[in-house]
């Protein structure tokens, strides 16, 4: 995740791009134990059983130094969308429970106050699903993986959506698809803003972005320096992080095996892709 200095809160003047790798301020130079989190830079607050933390306080982050663990009812919400006849958003979510449930991980709602739902995404121990019939709209499910799964869906009031579950929205085939109905969004919230619906654990999020028409897609898996090209400076930099004596947080994409966690397993990755 990024630090809060350089984060971009835009707005929907041209587009709205807040990712969770900017919401989570980082004091100093980023090791296991020196990485401070929070969400101050979420433009509409936090509310409820939400933790952003670092590895070392156990909250996995599938890029960055951050993430956000949710362990009961509670959200981030973002309140810049104002009056939005098109949509993108993107995620990616981890699961980390037990029991049977269905826990709804992002609403889109038609008002700020967050009364009116009009787009939800749950999970329910197997698939991923987003919901449009709030607003007159379908829904289509997708099957997750355990590990991180990206989530992104493209939205337009009246024209039929694409909802992407561990694919690249810009590159690969559309997962499902969805008819969006008609209306407007003007907040969503992410999170488990309606409770964890039977689940025990908690579930993980990082890397939030959403704007009104672009596709977004997967990171640049096993990145582990963050510099936007694969080469053995990203091993040097995992094994840094691997470093039992003094590990200093990979400020890219560490987790190459998204399972949460970095390991050795995650070198073997890297040399794999």
């Amino acid at each position: 995740m990024k630090t809060k200095t350089n984060s971009q809160q835009m707005g929907f003047i041209n587009a709205f791009i807040l990712t969770l790798g900017m919401l989570f301020a980082s004091t100093g130079f980023a090791t296991s134990s020196g990485t401070t989190c929070n969400t101050a830079a979420w433009l509409g607050g936090a509310t409820g059983a939400i933790n952003p933390n670092d590895p070392s306080n156990s909250v996995s982050r599938v890029k960055g130094f951050c993430g956000l663990e949710v362990t009961g009812t509670g959200h981030v919400q973002d309140d810049s969308p104002a009056a939005e006849t098109s949509f993108v958003g993107h995620f990616y979510f981890l699961p980390d429970f037990s029991g049977t449930g269905s826990t709804d991980i992002f609403v889109a709602y038609a008002d700020t106050a967050a009364a009116s739902e009009a787009i939800v995404i749950s999970y329910d121990g197997t698939n991923i699903t987003i919901d449009a019939s709030a607003i007159g709209g379908g829904s289509a499910a997708v099957a997750a993986a355990s590990g991180w799964n990206l989530v992104e869906f493209a939205w337009e009031s009246g024209t039929t959506g694409n909802f992407w579950v561990n694919a690249d929205a810009t590159s690969d085939p559309v997962s499902a698809t969805f008819t969006p109905g008609s209306g407007s969004i003007e907040a969503v919230r992410l999170g488990a803003p309606n409770g964890l619906g039977g689940f025990t654990g908690r579930s993980l999020f990082d890397e939030y972005v959403s704007n009104r028409t672009q596709a977004v897609g997967a990171l640049l898996i096993g990145d582990a320096n963050g510099n936007g090209n694969l080469s053995i400076a990203d091993v040097i930099t995992l094994f840094n992080e691997l470093n039992a004596g003094a590990p200093v947080l990979a400020s890219g994409q560490p987790d190459c095996n998204l399972n949460g966690s970095v390991t050795i397993a995650d070198v073997i990755c890297y040399f794999n892709l």
